[in-house]
């Protein structure tokens, strides 16, 4: 048996930590001061995004333990009540593993729009879940820009991360 060189597995290596990799690097990007009134929860709704679209098309890459990851990062470098974007991410996650088999093969189209009622249901548990928490219900302005922001990202997101799977990762 042939073992591989250093830079094969390297290489390897790259690929397979590249899904979470640019999902924490968006979450980085997103999160900077872009000085845009009331866009405070664009970093979520990339991250969301991201998980959706991985978990989707490469389920082997885009684990549970990297939505973890992710969720994580993402908890400890925003102000939400900690571990709200960790649990609807791994839900987020959840539906799309779930789902994958009937929407795979759907035109991009129908696969925004069940994206689309993912987000929205994870929009409405982000809110519901801080409302919750700071006991008091918060304005579901917040939710709704949530929802927005990231059935909007999808489309640029999806045709990013299209073309990084076509010419950098193995099929599913």
């Amino acid at each position: 048996m042939i073992r591989p060189t250093f830079g094969q597995q390297l290489d390897t290596a790259w690929r397979a930590a590249l899904p979470v990799s640019l999902t924490i690097l968006l979450l980085f990007v997103a999160l900077l001061s872009w000085h845009l009134p009331k866009l405070g929860t664009i970093g979520a709704a990339c991250v969301m995004v991201s998980v959706f679209f991985w978990s989707l098309h490469q389920p082997g890459l885009m684990t549970m333990w990297g939505v973890l990851a992710i969720g994580l990062v993402h908890d400890l470098l925003t102000l939400a009540p900690f571990g709200v974007g960790l649990l609807v991410l791994l839900i987020v996650h959840g539906a799309a593993l779930s789902r994958r088999k009937a929407v795979i093969g759907l035109p991009f189209f129908l696969i925004w729009m069940v994206f689309g009622l993912v987000a929205a249901g994870a929009a409405i548990l982000t809110w519901l879940l801080v409302s919750f928490l700071q006991e008091q219900f918060v304005d579901p302005s917040e939710a709704l820009r949530l929802f927005l922001l990231a059935f909007t990202c999808y489309p640029p997101l999806a045709a990013f991360y299209a073309w990084i799977e076509r010419r950098l990762l193995p099929s599913a």
